[in-house]
């Protein structure tokens, strides 16, 4: 995905807002050289004005992988800027968590066992980049969301709480190694 099309995405997404609906994946605009990729996003009738700081969260934490509502009422805090942390991230061919991703983790484990989101479901959706085999992907995107729940059954959460999936690298959309770092991820998403 250019990046143009990444800033047009996260603002058509902080403009409408979220519904907390899973979208379809979208067509890779790699199959073909003249097909080009739109995003879908369902919104209801009714949309809730926002503020500008609402919007904005919305679309950081699409960005990171990190589900809005797990972010604001967790009060999530974060190291660095935003766009280089929240989910957790791998490196190249890795599972293994990072210290960031741990003090990410940490902090909603803690508000699923003792804070707003207490007793509450997350999802967690694991992704890879777009090299290596698709079945191979979808595997290490399972070992990563894996790593995740080990981590956060560690602080407590009952794995009963806690749904994994694997998206490997269907949603992938980096080209070079800075941009598929983004791929790279568990997505933590806020289950029912």
């Amino acid at each position: 995905m250019s990046a143009k099309l990444a800033v047009a995405t996260l603002v058509a997404w902080s403009l409408v807002g979220c519904t907390h609906e899973t979208l379809k994946p979208v067509e890779s605009a790699h199959t073909t050289p003249t097909t080009t990729t739109t995003v879908a996003v369902k919104t209801t009738t009714e949309v809730a004005p926002q503020d500008d700081a609402s919007r904005t969260t919305q679309a950081v934490t699409k960005l990171l992988g990190l589900d809005a509502e797990i972010v604001r009422l967790c009060n999530l805090h974060f190291d660095v800027a935003p766009t280089e942390e929240g989910a957790p991230r791998f490196d190249f061919d890795e599972t293994n968590l990072t210290a960031q991703d741990a003090s990410v983790l940490s902090q909603v484990a803690e508000c699923l066992t003792n804070g707003p989101l207490a007793g509450r479901h997350v999802k967690l959706v694991g992704r890879a980049d777009s090299r290596g085999t698709t079945e191979y992907n979808f595997v290490l995107g399972e070992h990563r969301a894996s790593a995740v729940t080990h981590f956060l059954e560690q602080k407590g959460i009952p794995p009963v709480r806690i749904n994994e999936t694997s998206r490997g690298e269907l949603d992938a959309t980096g080209t070079d190694d800075m941009t598929m770092r983004d791929d790279r991820r568990v997505d933590i998403l806020l289950g029912s």
